[in-house]
């Protein structure tokens, strides 16, 4: 699987701001600086996104657990109801990290980007699985010398409907969508509220992970 992404892309990417006004507060006084989430498009081929798909599918994929805080973890499909498969793999974030670390802010909260985090957590959606609107949590390296501040997904597929990842206020009903794209990389700021908005018809894969940074 390392290998999927081993070869150099050919074509030059280019990254596209995600419009998120129409979730931020209308008063100028209540906004601070914009939250970071754009999008770029073709990071990986569509044959590199199927043959991702198939070795996620020869493992076991399983009920996605939610986090509860305190490192504890539970099955809470009133919240999601997808399923899962997890997979550590360096090597592959570290040449997904080479394709996309151009465009990543070099600090954060005083912290420098060094990498994604190798563990790479799969996601199935079937019709009428979702993942209701929910903040990312910080992962921190157990010895404590890094920490993640972006959340990063990679779309495998498309052609479903539905299924979008859809940011939300936590005040109005706005919401902005992000239609998956085959091979398309979101990044978003952890702290954002969104969904994994319900698949209505087909099968959706996507890959999360997260942008790495150390004070």
């Amino acid at each position: 699987m390392s290998k999927i992404l081993s070869s150099p892309l050919t074509k030059q990417l280019v990254s596209t701001a995600v419009n998120l006004s129409p979730i931020l507060p209308a008063a100028p006084q209540f906004r601070t600086v914009e939250p970071l989430a754009f999008i770029v498009r073709e990071v990986c081929t569509l044959e590199e996104c199927a043959a991702l798909i198939a070795i996620s599918e020869a493992n076991n994929y399983e009920p996605a657990l939610l986090n509860v805080g305190g490192g504890r973890q539970e099955l809470r499909t009133d919240v999601r109801n997808n399923s899962r498969y997890i997979r550590d793999d360096p090597v592959l974030a570290e040449s997904l990290w080479q394709r996309i670390r151009q465009f990543v802010p070099e600090t954060w909260n005083g912290h420098t980007a060094v990498g994604l985090n190798e563990r790479f957590r799969f996601l199935r959606y079937d019709p009428g699985e979702e993942f209701k609107a929910h903040l990312d949590g910080n992962y921190v390296r157990p010895d404590g010398t890094e920490t993640s501040f972006l959340t990063l997904q990679l779309y495998l597929n498309e052609g479903f409907v539905g299924g979008q990842t859809t940011f939300v206020a936590n005040y109005t009903d706005a919401r902005v969508p992000v239609v998956p794209e085959t091979g398309m990389v979101l990044i978003f700021e952890h702290h954002l509220w969104h969904e994994g908005s319900k698949l209505i018809e087909g099968r959706k894969y996507v890959i999360r992970t997260d942008i790495m940074y150390r004070e």
